[in-house]
C-alpha cells in the first residue's frame, strides 16, 4: 500500500500560494473613491438613457400629431373648396324667400349728415 502524504501550503511555491494582500489606507481610499465614481455615472447614465427615451417618445408623439393636424388640414381645405363653389348655390338659395313687392329707401341729395 502507498502511503497518502499530507500535502501543507508552505510545501507549494510562492506564486501558487494565495496572496492576502494588506491595503493601505491610502490604496483603501482609492477603491472607495473609484467605487463611488462608477456608481455615481451608472445613476447618471440611468437618469439620461430615461431623459432620452422620453424626449423620442415625446418627437415621435409630436410628428403623429403634426401629420394627423396635416392631413384634417387637407380634408379641411377640401371641404372650403366645395363648399365655396357654385355648386352648392342651390342648397344656400332653398332658405330665401321670393320678394313680391320692392322698395327703395330714397335719400335726399341735400343731406349730408343729419345729427
Amino acid at each position: 500500500m502507498s502511503k497518502i502524504n499530507k500535502v501543507f501550503v508552505s510545501d507549494f511555491p510562492v506564486s501558487v500560494v494565495p496572496l492576502r494582500l494588506k491595503l493601505s489606507s491610502g490604496l483603501k481610499f482609492l477603491w472607495i473613491f473609484t467605487l463611488l465614481i462608477i456608481f455615481s455615472l451608472l445613476i447618471v447614465f440611468i437618469h439620461q438613457l430615461n431623459a432620452y427615451t422620453a424626449e423620442v417618445y415625446f418627437i415621435q408623439n409630436s410628428e403623429k400629431k403634426i401629420s394627423q393636424l396635416n392631413q384634417e388640414n387637407k380634408t379641411l381645405g377640401i371641404n372650403l373648396a366645395e363648399a365655396d363653389s357654385l355648386w352648392n348655390i342651390g342648397n344656400y338659395v332653398q332658405n330665401f324667400e321670393k320678394a313680391s313687392r320692392i322698395e327703395y329707401i330714397r335719400v335726399l341729395e341735400s343731406t349730408v349728415l343729419a345729427k
